[in-house]
């Protein structure tokens, strides 16, 4: 079955999530080992929204097969990691996308949304700092 599919009807923060971590995983640590980088590593973790173990275990699984590449499982939430972030988000007028990407999520995100009365998500219109303006 094809992983579109598969991902279709699956929950967030769960087998999804995971599946789409290794994907991404697996291709940055094939680009890594071919090019010559010895270590791998993902800002994913800072969102208080991801599952660090999670993550972590996604990257050290992929940089395994490689004897030349070591995942690096740094916490970035530690001292104010997720905070800092908000404020160089804000400071530069970064978008601030409310899902993470994945089109299964803004459709779950969406329903959501609308269950609660709320208007749907509107791709690339909100950026950090907008509601203090």
């Amino acid at each position: 079955m094809h992983t579109h599919l598969i991902c279709q009807s699956i929950t967030k923060r769960g087998r999804r999530c995971t599946m789409c971590f290794d994907m991404r995983f697996e291709r940055t640590a094939l680009y890594a080992h071919e090019n010559g980088f010895p270590v791998i590593t993902s800002s994913l973790g800072i969102s208080r929204w991801k599952n660090m173990a999670q993550i972590n275990d996604c990257g050290h699984r992929a940089a395994a097969p490689y004897d030349d590449l070591e995942y690096w499982d740094f916490n970035w939430r530690k001292g104010g990691g997720s905070n800092r972030m908000i404020e160089i988000s804000k400071r530069e007028h970064f978008y601030q996308q409310e899902y993470c990407g994945c089109a299964y999520s803004l459709r779950d995100t969406n329903n959501f949304r609308r269950s609660q009365g709320r208007e749907p998500i509107k791709i690339g219109v909100k950026y950090y700092g907008d509601d203090e303006e």
